[in-house]
């Protein structure tokens, strides 16, 4: 609560989610700090012009509903899986919509052209993307929140014209960076959870709880975590038809029966899930975490080789935890995906895995 006050944290936590994301295929920004000006009463950082997502959550997002719901699931994994550095208040008011519109095949063949040919002292190449016009579509919807079928049509308009949404994450000041200790915990109950050990998940988060003397009938607790565990595994090809939500609740619920005392930021975290999945499902009722983690869990794959030693045993290792999951998210998506668009094959990586 007192990092929280000293509005400097913010600052930096604003440009670590900056550079987190500078490099990747996501559609999320985050307002830029002015730390020249910003002291520890005051914040300031750019404007962004954009709309609430409550505004989309009441009127619905017309063509961009599964858009806005996926690109939103993309950016907290990555957060939470690659980055260990999650925004942990991300209610609706706290992120933004504005559009964008990728330049054409033409205008980034003649921008290639003339970074490669022309003088170094003609004008450079133009971003990426076209934002000048964002701030007017902006205002425009602004005008039609009230109007629920302009504001559709004026969504569908937009798509047929090529914009895409960008997601806005503001307010920034809590974050959850799990430490060693935490981090060591956090993979050991992935590990179980990845072998459907319910009853050792359910162990472990005793054991690594804040104090386990103070938990009553662990035993039972055990059990409990187990048949969560064995509900997901007994559904695995139907995941998508799963609310993450739900079974966070019951695992909470739990929690609270038995007196198990967990560290806040594992709290901080099942939050934050329980409120994107709740946003996401109101967009997208089809939306499937699993299917969007497969391109996360690819990468973070990757990382976790270059760090382990391979000569380590590798079934008890956190590579061996994690490639359990990995082979069984892969093994559930050819299987359930008999039939897929060619969208969706692009979009989670299955038509070449960058493994």
């Amino acid at each position: 609560m007192f990092q929280q006050l000293d509005l400097r944290n913010e600052a930096e936590n604003l440009l670590a989610f900056e550079h987190n994301f500078s490099n990747r295929n996501v559609s999320v920004t985050f307002p830029r700090p002015l730390k020249v000006w910003s002291t520890k009463d005051i914040l300031v950082e750019e404007y962004e012009h954009a709309l609430p997502l409550e505004a989309f959550l009441r009127n619905g997002g017309g063509p961009y509903d599964e858009q806005i719901a996926t690109s939103g699931l993309d950016a907290f994994l990555n957060m939470l899986l690659l980055d260990n550095f999650v925004h942990s208040d991300l209610h609706p008011g706290n992120i933004l919509i504005k559009f964008t519109k990728p330049l054409s095949t033409r205008e980034l063949l003649a921008n290639l052209y003339r970074s490669t040919f022309s003088n170094h002292d003609e004008t450079p190449q133009t971003d990426p993307v076209d934002h000048h016009n964002s701030d007017e579509i902006v205002s425009r919807l602004r005008a039609l929140i009230t109007s629920p079928s302009a504001w559709t049509a004026e969504l569908t308009a937009l798509n047929t014209q090529g914009y895409i949404p960008e997601i806005v994450f503001i307010d920034a000041g809590l974050v959850t960076t799990l430490d060693a200790t935490n981090r060591r915990n956090f993979l050991d109950l992935f590990r179980a959870v990845a072998e459907f050990d319910g009853y050792r998940t359910g162990q472990l988060m005793v054991e690594r709880s804040r104090s386990p003397e103070l938990a009553i009938d662990t035993e039972t607790f055990a059990l409990k975590m187990q048949h969560l565990v064995l509900s997901v595994k007994r559904k695995t090809f139907s995941l998508g038809q799963i609310k993450i939500s739900d079974l966070l609740t019951e695992v909470l619920k739990a929690v609270r029966v038995h007196h198990v005392k967990m560290e806040g930021d594992f709290i901080n975290t099942v939050i934050s899930i329980l409120l994107l999945e709740g946003i996401g499902r109101q967009l997208d009722p089809g939306l499937d975490l699993f299917a969007s983690a497969l391109p996360i869990l690819r990468q973070l794959g990757g990382q976790m080789a270059t760090r382990e030693s391979m000569t380590k045993n590798l079934p008890s290792s956190n590579l061996g935890a994690l490639l359990k999951v990995w082979v069984w998210v892969e093994a559930r998506s050819f299987i359930a995906s008999a039939v897929v668009n060619a969208d969706d094959l692009v979009k989670y990586d299955l038509l070449c895995p960058s493994i």
